[in-house]
């Protein structure tokens, strides 16, 4: 079972990177002065995306919270 939430994860940032660098072109090209995504924003949309696909798996009522990770991400 922990395999499946830690799956979602690794997936998660790695859609969140992908999410990242798409909008940091789009922007390239419809901006003039746009600045860009840093890198340092790619944990957050991975969590945002996790947390979203956590609450989808679990009915997506809005019942469920997500403990805080508190340096324990990967373990």
């Amino acid at each position: 079972m922990r395999d499946r939430y830690k799956e979602l994860m690794l997936r998660s940032f790695k859609d969140a990177m992908d999410v990242v660098d798409e909008y940091n072109e789009w922007a390239a090209d419809a901006f003039d002065s746009a600045p860009p995504v840093p890198p340092q924003a790619v944990p957050q949309v991975a969590m945002a995306l996790y947390q979203s696909r956590v609450m989808d798996g679990w009915g997506g009522d809005g019942g469920f919270d997500i403990p805080e990770f508190d340096d324990k991400m990967f373990e």
